[in-house]
């Protein structure tokens, strides 16, 4: 057991003992980021299953407080979160449907999508088919796409504007490194005005 437990250790020190090129990356985000924000404009954010968790928690981190009560709430919004809708849309039409319904409602042309997947999604293997209609769309509006990814990237990779691909096949490492990602994010936006 405590060789499992060590092992799990040492793959996450592996993802972020090579971290100049993340912190590059997030760095590069949150300027871009910050950037859309001043221009008024919204950062609509979305995953699935325990990178929804992580959507969510990115969101309530911002739209709250992360560490600074002082800091104004920043317009960062959760996709996902009607059940009533998501249910009723889904059992009458398509599960894999809703979110781009929902983001079609909202979404502004200065607006941008920020995803979180482990996989990246996958057509063949059916994989968050929701993910990726949900990219095509924002691509096809020409809505900037951020994901965090793992496993490969999948076909997130390809659509996306802007990526941060975490070098691991590991669900659970994935999502670590995810965390320390959007935190350092959130660390960025502490003294945001």
């Amino acid at each position: 057991m405590k060789n499992i437990i060590k092992n799990h250790f040492l793959e996450i020190k592996k993802i972020l003992n090579n971290s100049n090129d993340l912190i590059n990356k997030v760095e590069k985000i949150s300027i871009f980021l910050k950037n859309k924000i001043k221009k008024k404009n919204k950062i609509f954010v979305y995953g699935n299953g325990g990178s929804f968790a992580d959507a969510s928690h990115f969101v309530g981190e911002l739209t709250a407080s992360y560490s600074s009560k002082k800091r104004k709430p920043l317009p960062f919004i959760l996709l996902g979160c009607n059940q009533a809708a998501i249910t009723g849309w889904s059992n009458d039409f398509n599960f894999d449907d809703y979110v781009v319904r929902e983001f079609s409602s909202y979404v502004s042309r200065e607006d941008v999508l920020f995803l979180f997947s482990t996989s990246g999604g996958n057509i063949k293997k059916k994989q968050s088919i929701n993910l990726i209609k949900l990219a095509k769309y924002a691509k096809s509006k020409k809505i900037p796409i951020i994901s965090l990814l793992g496993k490969g990237g999948g076909e997130l990779k390809k659509i996306s504007s802007e990526y941060i691909l975490i070098d691991s096949y590991k669900t659970g490492s994935i999502q670590e490194a995810h965390k320390v990602i959007f935190h350092s994010l959130c660390e960025t936006f502490e003294n945001f005005k």
